[in-house]
């Protein structure tokens, strides 16, 4: 996902003209192109069931997104180490929703894509976990010429989550048939991330005794109630947080008791601080309708664009 980056993004070409407008204008096309090309490299696609990145990897330390997660190698492979394991080097990873991982990348640069787990399941995701193959596969180039494609300007804003998945993966997944009386909570949680639901309310939501409530959710989705909570809410800010916002403003308005929680949960999710995460996504060209936007953290998006690329001096 979003990473930091050091310095300014690309270096502005000394061009000097003397009363030829054609090199003039010449040369102030090749600038704006330069600019352009680097920016539209970094693109995050967000959408309630999907998240598609493409960008800065920068440092990051130990991650566990709440989401089922794709690494795309960039131009180089990268090393990745899931739950304490040893590393691996790979061009294509699956990392399972919760799971602690690290990943390295020689040029700092990564492709993922997020799936919810509610609406797939690891095994639907199997073919692409490619950890100590050295081969660029053919699921590889897949994904490959896929991210060069929508990366050439293929647009994805109001596109059904199978239109994503045919794109990507050349195939659809169904969504996890869930119990009615988890899907119910799930979809309370996903349509309000910056609530404060308990396992208490809602196990009486649903008729179930507390103990038999936390079992089933976590039987069904495949981690704790409260782990996801946690992810949804994080998740929710990041369309804030790919521009100029304050984040202590931010931090209350998404639902977290203070600037401090809010810090601890990013970091502790996306492997980053939230400084970090914003000043990585000033050349972030977003892709999300507003209709998400709004859902996800009610009075803080509903003035920005459905598609905007934000420069440094934003």
């Amino acid at each position: 996902m979003i990473g930091h980056e050091g310095g300014n993004d690309l270096p502005v070409p000394d061009v000097r003209i003397e009363g030829d407008s054609m090199i003039a204008n010449c040369a102030a096309t090749l600038h704006a192109e330069q600019i352009q090309a680097p920016t539209r490299r970094r693109s995050m696609i967000m959408t309630p069931d999907r998240i598609v990145y493409s960008g800065l990897l920068g440092a990051p330390s130990r991650r566990m997104f709440g989401a089922h997660t794709v690494y795309v190698a960039h131009e180089s492979p990268f090393e990745i180490a899931i739950d304490g394991e040893p590393r691996q080097r790979a061009w294509l990873a699956v990392v399972g929703a919760n799971q602690v991982h690290e990943i390295t990348s020689s040029d700092r640069l990564v492709r993922d894509i997020l799936i919810e787990p509610e609406f797939a399941t690891l095994a639907d995701l199997a073919p692409f976990d490619q950890r100590g193959v050295c081969a660029r596969t053919d699921e590889y180039l897949q994904l490959q010429q896929a991210y060069e494609a929508w990366l050439a300007g293929r647009d994805f804003t109001d596109a059904p989550v199978t239109e994503l998945d045919r794109f990507f993966f050349g195939r659809e997944f169904a969504p996890c048939a869930l119990d009615a009386r988890i899907q119910r909570v799930v979809v309370r949680i996903r349509t309000s991330p910056n609530a404060q639901f308990s396992a208490a309310d809602c196990a009486r939501l649903t008729g179930l005794s507390f103990s038999r409530f936390v079992h089933l959710f976590k039987q069904e989705i495949g981690m704790t109630f409260r782990a996801f909570c946690a992810w949804k809410r994080a998740r929710a800010v990041l369309p804030s947080m790919t521009g100029p916002c304050n984040l202590t403003e931010l931090a209350l308005e998404a639902g977290y008791p203070d600037s401090t929680h809010f810090s601890h949960s990013i970091r502790r999710i996306f492997g980053l601080r939230p400084r970090d995460i914003l000043a990585g996504s000033r050349r972030l060209s977003l892709h999300c309708a507003d209709a998400d936007r709004a859902v996800w953290v009610p009075g803080l998006g509903t003035a920005s664009p459905r598609h905007r690329s934000l420069s440094a001096g934003a």
